[in-house]
Formats: C-alpha cells, sequence, structure tokens
C-alpha cells in the first residue's frame, strides 16, 4: 500500500482489497481491549453516576458510546474482510468510522466550550430570580 493510494477513490471503493492484511490480528487485539475498557468504564460509570452533576454525566454517556460505536462497527468491519465480503469490506467503512468520530468529539468539544458556559450562565440567573418567585407558604 502507497500513501499516494488514500487520495483515489478507487481505492477506498476497491471490492476485494488484498487478502495479506498483516495489520489483521493486531486491531482486533486493539478494538476488544477497547471493547473491554469500555465495558468496565461502563460498569465504573454505573457505580458512581449518581453523585456526578449532569454535565459529567453527559460527557461520560457520550464517551463510553463513543466507545462501543467505535469498537464494534470496526470489529465487524474486520469480521467482514476476513471473510472478503463484496461491498462490506470497502474500505470507505472504516474511513467514515473515524469521520464519524472525529465529528463527534469535534460536537462534545463544540458542547464543552460553547454551549455548557452558555447553561451555566443562564442557571445562575435563574438561581438569582429564584428568590424573587418562590412559592409561599399557605397557613
Amino acid at each position: 500500500m502507497s500513501i499516494a493510494n488514500i487520495f483515489k477513490i478507487s481505492y477506498y471503493f476497491n471490492t476485494f482489497p488484498d487478502a495479506t492484511f498483516k495489520l489483521l490480528l493486531p486491531l482486533v487485539i486493539l478494538l476488544g481491549v477497547i471493547l473491554v475498557l469500555t465495558i468496565v468504564l461502563q460498569w465504573r460509570f454505573n457505580k458512581i453516576a449518581k453523585k456526578l452533576s449532569g454535565d459529567k454525566k453527559f460527557f461520560w454517556a457520550h464517551f463510553l458510546n463513543m466507545g462501543y460505536t467505535f469498537s464494534l462497527v470496526n470489529l465487524a468491519h474486520l469480521w467482514f474482510r476476513y471473510e472478503t465480503i463484496p461491498y462490506m469490506n470497502w474500505r470507505i467503512w472504516p474511513t467514515l468510522t473515524l469521520l464519524g468520530i472525529i465529528g463527534w468529539l469535534g460536537y462534545l468539544a463544540y458542547y464543552r466550550y460553547k454551549l455548557l458556559p452558555k447553561k451555566h450562565v443562564e442557571r445562575e440567573s435563574r438561581k438569582s430570580l429564584a428568590y424573587y418567585f418562590r412559592r409561599r407558604r399557605k397557613n
């Protein structure tokens, strides 16, 4: 494989990539480790979820979902590639998965640095106004 092939469309839509895929076993091991690590972190997250704020729960849940998605989709692709199933072993699928993960991380960064500060300001303003709009007890 040449690095120049990355810029060719035919490289991504090759129905039968060469069978000598030497990175298959290391990738399966790496994706298996990511999957096991995600399961362990999910178990840990379920234990401490009651103590976390809504923002931390949001980020934990999204990172865990990203770990599950990335590992399971790519393990399925590697199985399709190993079995040389036509159209399912195209190289475009891991590329789309990688672009999806980059988009997912971009959304999380946008949420963290743009939307979350606005929500905190809005929450603080509601707290300060809550004094004036509190319910009175009826005696």
